[in-house]
């Protein structure tokens, strides 16, 4: 099946999604619904939107960082393109696996080359992923005593699971850079012993996959430990950045007009819920991030609200992001660049 299509069943999956979405949150009335929003502040909304707006401008701060140092032709608003054509096919693939090659591909065709475009994504990747870890630790230790009894207790091994899931990814990316022969060494080995019980073919050709893949990241770290400075910019914008993403709900609950509950709690609630999702095989975790957030808010929000802050969150960290990529990528479609083959020209580009 081509890149093109599957990717276009996954944008269905979505709008399937979001319909399944909108008649579950109808079964709970329509005048409910419409009572229920008609207490939403239109500024709190507004504010929401806002806090969507900083979340994506910062991650193209992030990586315009990276983009610069690499290559000075590099404009904010290339970043900023990039930025949100990851955030779409991030949006539309399972493990949100889609977006780099996009991004790559989207910064050589605006004149970068394969390798600097390769470095500042991981770059930006490596910095968010050691963000988010920190902020999951700092939730782990203060808040998540508040959830392991009562009806949330059977989330916390979901919790708890998404934090070693993300730890593990953060591990791996530093093992492979200051552990570069232990690395290479249990690469070759488990690409033996598959090879052994025949689960793959050709192990020396993959072999030497491994090896360019392994010395093509070593170098990029070797960029990244060089700009220690960078780094600490990109960390600290990230710092802001998902402070502001995990305030999002903060803002919806305000936006009600209540205010029992404080703005730590319900980050932490925010980040649970990220833990949760981000390692289900669905593109954008689809039911999971529902499911979760629909239960770790419903005593927050309570029953007459929920529902709706369920959708509003949703719709504004899932479905506007897909609805904008769409039109981007329509709009680069009718200039020439087609996304749907992106990964096919990018490794003939490499060849």
């Amino acid at each position: 099946m081509g890149k093109k299509k599957t990717n276009r069943i996954y944008l269905i999956i979505c709008g399937i999604a979001f319909i399944v979405m909108v008649i579950v949150l109808m079964s709970e009335g329509v005048d409910n619904i419409l009572n229920a929003l008609s207490q939403l502040n239109p500024l709190f909304l507004l504010m929401a939107v806002g806090c969507m707006l900083i979340y994506w401008f910062g991650e193209a701060a992030g990586l315009h960082l990276a983009a610069k140092s690499l290559d000075e032709k590099t404009t904010f608003r290339t970043s900023l393109l990039v930025t949100m054509i990851g955030q779409y096919f991030n949006c539309i693939t399972p493990f949100a696996s889609g977006g780099q090659p996009m991004q790559i591909y989207t910064y050589f065709k605006r004149g970068m080359s394969l390798g600097s475009a390769m470095t500042a994504l991981l770059s930006r990747f490596i910095v968010y992923q050691f963000t988010l870890t920190l902020y999951s630790v700092v939730f782990l230790i203060f808040k998540l005593s508040m959830f392991t009894e009562g009806e949330l207790k059977p989330l916390t091994f979901l919790v708890i699971a998404g934090f070693v899931i993300n730890t593990a990814v953060i591990v791996l990316l530093f093992m492979l850079a200051f552990f570069r022969k232990a690395t290479t060494k249990l690469a070759h080995g488990v690409i033996a012993l598959l090879g052994k019980i025949k689960l793959i073919k050709h192990p020396e050709d993959k072999r030497e996959y491994i090896d360019k893949e392994l010395d093509q990241y070593y170098e990029n770290f070797l960029f990244i430990k060089s700009r220690p400075v960078m780094v600490l910019k990109m960390f600290l914008i990230t710092v802001v950045q998902l402070l502001v993403y995990f305030s999002i709900t903060y803002v919806i609950y305000r936006g009600f007009g209540m205010e029992e509950t404080d703005f730590f709690t319900i980050i932490a609630c925010q980040a649970f819920v990220l833990m949760i999702s981000g390692f289900v095989p669905l593109p954008g975790a689809m039911g999971a991030a529902e499911g979760s957030y629909a239960a770790f808010f419903k005593g927050i929000f309570g029953d007459y609200y929920t529902g709706v802050s369920t959708f509003i969150w949703r719709f504004l960290t899932f479905y506007l992001p897909i609805l904008i990529g769409i039109i981007i990528n329509l709009r680069m479609a009718k200039s020439g660049v087609d996304l749907s083959n992106a990964e096919q020209n990018l490794a003939e580009e490499e060849k």
